[in-house]
């Protein structure tokens, strides 16, 4: 078992009082976990085999790979990289969406290490893991460039960063509609609240670099950057037709927007 270090998040939504954007996101996600689906044990075999086909390229073949998940959620990617024969730990900044990973964990007998942990500031010895992985994460991150300095620290001489992502609150009015019009749909199907979203990432998106939308040029700097190296990018075109063929339909609605993976290799010594 790896062990992580509990984090000490200092906010108080009553009093208005602003200590710790870390803690706003992670006291958002602790009240979003009481609704949050748990219903990963339901997965369906074509959703599994969409994700494990999007995958195939940067998991080496058969090859056994230590992995490390961010923003593991209720635990998403874990089960699916556990479930192929990987080794995977799981890391969120929330504790209630970890809970919902470990149940959705043991409902499939899968062992996987969840731990409490900031993305940014890893709790594992440098060159660790031999793939780093995200899914829609980096948003949500006030230092991306750290992050991801952080990532490629962990990671073993040619292993893998993968990055999961998409460009979720472009301004233009025409996707600004569209996610509005989601939200609505989701409001009346399936009884989500977003005003409790807007009520606790208004007052910090400024402070999230990439909350806007996360632009592929960008994400190629922030890799280089990184001394991450034969960075590329592809199209998650079956994973996107997926959601619009057999999601809700504000998932349909929302998934017009073009999701991608980025990976990036550390340098072989």
């Amino acid at each position: 078992m790896q062990s992580c270090f509990a984090l000490p998040f200092l906010f108080n939504l009553q009093s208005g009082v602003l200590m710790d954007v870390k803690g706003v996101i992670a006291d958002y996600w602790d009240k979003r976990s009481h609704t949050y689906h748990n219903d990963l044990n339901k997965l369906r075999a074509d959703e599994h085999s969409i994700w494990v086909g999007a995958l195939k390229d940067v998991l080496n073949g058969g090859e056994h790979l230590k992995i490390l998940d961010l923003g593991t959620g209720p635990g998403f990617l874990a089960l699916i990289l556990a479930e192929i024969g990987h080794e995977v730990t799981g890391l969120d900044i929330s504790e209630g969406m970890l809970e919902k990973a470990r149940y959705n964990a043991r409902a499939r007998n899968l062992m996987i290490d969840f731990c409490l942990a900031d993305a940014e500031n890893l709790p594992f010895q440098d060159e660790d893991f031999d793939l780093v992985v995200s899914k829609y994460l980096l948003w949500t991150l006030p230092h991306p460039e750290r992050a991801v300095d952080e990532w490629n620290r962990v990671l073993k001489p040619g292993g893998k960063v993968v990055l999961i992502d998409g460009v979720w609150f472009d301004p233009a009015i025409n996707r600004w509609l569209r996610r509005n019009l989601s939200t609505l749909l989701a409001i009346v199907t399936e009884r989500r609240n977003p005003w409790r979203f807007k009520r606790y990432y208004n007052p910090i998106k400024d402070r999230l670099p990439f909350y806007s939308g996360v632009k592929p040029h960008e994400l190629y700097t922030l890799f280089n950057e990184a001394g991450l190296t034969n960075v590329s990018l592809k199209p998650l075109s079956e994973v996107q037709e997926f959601y619009m063929n057999c999601g809700s339909l504000s998932r349909k609605i929302i998934h017009k927007e073009p999701n991608f993976i980025l990976t990036g290799e550390k340098i072989r010594c």
